[in-house]
């Protein structure tokens, strides 16, 4: 897949607009600075595409029109209420030792509140899941995109990683969150790209009455100009199952193992480590 928007405008996009924004390092999704990865260096690229899908590499490219905000508090508060939306809460206590004071962890990426008369009178939670990446290092690219005002990408042998992603990431945080909202009877919600609910495990699916974990799953499109998010599917399912599929995930081919391998042996010998008689 190669890159396919940056400091949020497609690629091809070469207006004056665009490269205002992309001089300036600005996210058009946040309405402030590149943050992603260092904000000195940002790394603004927001998606791979293959050219008709795109899958996210940054949580903050679905912030296109908050739109998942408004899905999710229409699902969790019906269609007319009034939301609003809070970044990074921690919802679990951590007892301090040795005379230190409580700290708080497991931070939900957005509570939405649904708001009457000025009040918050309930609240849901919204994780935004995107992809990590493997393959061809991405800074290169880019430097060179934003000194040629052209992608030069025609070895990108590179992929979203969906398996670290969801494993490695995603799996962990939903564990620490998930149980606390089924407790509290509270909606929790998970943002992701077709891309990335695609390549998961498949697990069974339930009502919305049933649900303790529902599914924004956003195709991720090429719309003229730019990529943009589409109509959501709806997901419900239970915490038991999805954690089970994740958890269990699936295997790589035994020829990926041998490449893998081949590789790590490259790079040692390159490093002098010898190999092991037995």
């Amino acid at each position: 897949m190669k890159v396919s928007e940056v400091f949020g405008f497609d690629v091809e996009n070469n207006s004056a607009d665009a490269w205002a924004s992309r001089d300036d390092k600005l996210c058009p999704f946040r309405g402030s600075p590149c943050t992603k990865a260092s904000k000195v260096a940002p790394l603004g690229i927001c998606s791979l595409s293959d050219g008709v899908r795109a899958a996210a590499l940054c949580p903050v490219r679905f912030l296109e029109d908050r739109r998942i905000f408004s899905d999710a508090g229409r699902l969790a508060f019906g269609t007319g209420a009034q939301i609003a939306s809070f970044p990074e809460v921690r919802i679990l206590t951590v007892a301090g030792e040795g005379g230190k004071t409580d700290r708080k962890i497991g931070k939900v990426d957005f509570l939405i509140g649904n708001i009457v008369d000025g009040k918050v009178i309930d609240f849901a939670a919204v994780e935004v899941q995107a992809a990590y990446f493997s393959g061809g290092n991405l800074q290169t690219v880019l430097r060179s995109f934003m000194e040629n005002h052209h992608l030069d990408d025609a070895d990108a042998n590179r992929r979203p990683d969906f398996r670290s992603s969801a494993q490695k990431r995603l799996v962990p945080q939903l564990a620490l969150k998930i149980p606390v909202f089924r407790r509290w009877g509270k909606k929790f919600f998970v943002v992701v790209d077709s891309k990335f609910f695609g390549a998961l495990p498949r697990f069974g699916q339930t009502n919305e009455g049933n649900s303790e974990l529902t599914w924004l799953v956003y195709p991720f499109a090429k719309s003229g100009a730019s990529y943009s998010l589409g109509k959501p599917e709806v997901i419900f399912s239970m915490w038991d199952d999805v954690q089970t599929a994740l958890r269990e995930g699936l295997p790589p081919s035994p020829n990926e193992i041998l490449a893998e391998l081949q590789l790590k042996l490259s790079q040692q010998l390159r490093r002098g480590v010898r190999l092991t008689a037995v």
